[in-house]
């Protein structure tokens, strides 16, 4: 019998969470670390406290400024708590402090809570710069472009072009059409 290779998450000392994935068995699921579970389980995932307040799921601050998440669920056993960013682990504890925000610190943050009876989850929460906030300014009539009028002898130019180049395009035409008539009396002439 082969031994089953180790998964390089087991050795890491920070608890992981693995979403469930389903097997054979009605009544048991399998989490992607092999641990069965009530297939009827529901992941509820619980409320982080953040400041600045989070508005559904993101919180928005200037670089430079600080970020708390804070888990304030209770638990009985005390739980050990661990931090993820962008779904690596980045902390411990009961808070996570983000002092003089950076860019590399924009993300995605969770927090894992995990005693001998179960494992929680929170809510994931986001941390962006504030989207600028653009005034609207006041239309402003638009005036006509000094190089795109026509007036005097401009106009008269381009109507003098307009007129040849129409001229041009029907001789053409009539060219083309008095060329055709000689090569089909021609060919009768020949034929005949």
């Amino acid at each position: 019998m082969r031994a089953k290779p180790q998964s390089p998450v087991s050795r890491n000392p920070v608890p992981a969470w693995f979403p469930p994935t389903t097997t054979t068995d009605p009544m048991l699921e399998k989490d992607a670390a092999g641990g069965d579970f009530p297939a009827n389980l529901v992941l509820q995932l619980m409320p982080l406290k953040t400041f600045p307040a989070a508005i559904r799921g993101v919180i928005q601050s200037e670089l430079n400024y600080s970020v708390i998440l804070q888990w304030v669920v209770t638990m009985d056993p005390e739980p050990v708590l661990s931090w993820t960013f962008n779904g690596v682990p980045c902390g411990m504890g009961e808070k996570l402090f983000i002092r003089r925000l950076s860019w590399e610190q924009l993300g995605t943050y969770m927090c894992i809570a995990t005693n001998s009876k179960k494992q929680l989850v929170s809510e994931p929460v986001t941390i962006s710069l504030p989207k600028p906030i653009v005034q609207p300014t006041e239309a402003e009539p638009m005036e006509p472009d000094p190089t795109l009028s026509l007036s005097g002898g401009s106009a008269i130019g381009l109507l003098a072009a307009g007129i040849l180049g129409a001229g041009a395009l029907i001789g053409g035409m009539c060219f083309t059409i008095i060329q055709s008539l000689r090569t089909d009396r021609q060919r009768i002439g020949i034929c005949s």
